[in-house]
């Protein structure tokens, strides 16, 4: 980060009309001292930097001339430099953080996007030490919360349930009707394409938010061993996913977003599960097959012939997770 503090110092000495000298006296140092500060020779004292910026009557911030919009600007730019690379090439993407971060330490936004990088295409050891310096330091509420949900999960992959329970419960209950943010306050206040720009987006957030409310009830009753009341939860996240979908008909053109039609054959897999701690074997069955039909389905051609795997791999992982193994073998 350029630190141009001599030329503030002039900037500032000149606006109060002193000479060099003048203000040399003034600060009790030598002519020859204010001089080095103005030409970038060397830097004033620890020491003097408060009483500069008192005597000059402005902030340490603007004295070192810190201009956060533009700093803010800069980082905007290398974290959607980074973004391109997230999933394509993920060692670019970490690097380019890195590098970032060698000339603005300890910046949170750059060091949060690092560590969602870690997490995911990372170690352990390599986002622990950085989820506990933002859990630590970080001002930014959003990034602290980010940084504690990060050092949870770290904490569940150590089998230590306990501590991630104690720092998610040191986390805010959120209530995001009393949010007076950009989102919803455009909703609320504004007119036509302004009001509707943002009404998309949140339609699609809200949508998502109920969904996945439904489906983590249903996870929380299955693992309470309430299997009725587990069945009519997910049964709720699949009709709300088939609600807003475009058409009856299953492709990859049937959904709001990418991603959603994983949401639904997971859905069904959920309620083969239900169906099955209920001793409903046939109907289990039945919802097992409906959701191969949608994984088979769901991403176009070119999809599945590029990675297949890409596609199948995880239904094989969530068969695994909702106990089908019953059934018998995973159909894909």
């Amino acid at each position: 980060m350029d630190i141009n503090l001599g030329g503030k110092i002039r900037e500032l000495r000149k606006k109060k009309e002193l000479s060099q000298e003048e203000l040399a006296e003034k600060l009790g140092v030598s002519g020859q001292a204010v001089s080095k500060w103005e030409n970038g020779t060397c830097y004033p004292d620890m020491t003097q930097i408060p009483v500069l910026a008192n005597f000059f009557g402005v902030s340490l911030d603007e004295l070192f001339n810190y201009d956060v919009t533009q700093l803010n600007a800069k980082i905007d730019a290398i974290i959607k430099e980074a973004g391109k690379y997230f999933w394509s090439n993920p060692d670019k993407c970490k690097e380019i953080y890195l590098n970032a971060l060698n000339e603005y330490p300890s910046n949170e936004r750059l060091l949060t996007e690092l560590l969602d990088a870690y997490m995911t295409h990372g170690t352990n050891e390599e986002a622990l030490p950085i989820a506990e310096q933002l859990v630590e330091e970080a001002t930014d509420v959003f990034a602290k919360c980010r940084a504690k949900s990060s050092l949870a999960g770290l904490y569940l992959r150590q089998d230590r349930y306990e501590d991630a329970k104690a720092l998610i419960d040191t986390l805010p209950v959120m209530y995001p009707y009393m949010l007076c943010d950009q989102m919803r306050q455009s909703c609320y206040q504004l007119k036509g394409e302004d009001r509707l720009k943002w009404a998309k987006e949140w339609r699609i957030i809200e949508i998502q938010e109920l969904y996945l409310s439904c489906a983590f009830e249903g996870q929380g009753y299955f693992e309470t061993g309430q299997y009725d009341a587990a069945l009519h939860s997910f049964g709720e996240y699949r009709r709300l996913i088939e609600m807003f979908m475009k058409s009856d008909e299953i492709s990859i053109d049937s959904y709001l977003w990418s991603g959603m039609q994983t949401h639904h054959w997971y859905a069904y897999l959920w309620e083969a599960s239900c169906l099955l701690k209920l001793g409903q074997t046939d109907a289990a069955k039945e919802k097992l097959a409906k959701a191969e039909y949608i994984v088979r389905r769901c991403w176009d051609d070119a999809t599945y012939a590029k990675d297949p795997e890409w596609v199948f791999a995880p239904f094989r992982e969530y068969y695994h997770e909702c106990e089908l193994e019953l059934l018998g073998e995973c159909p894909v």
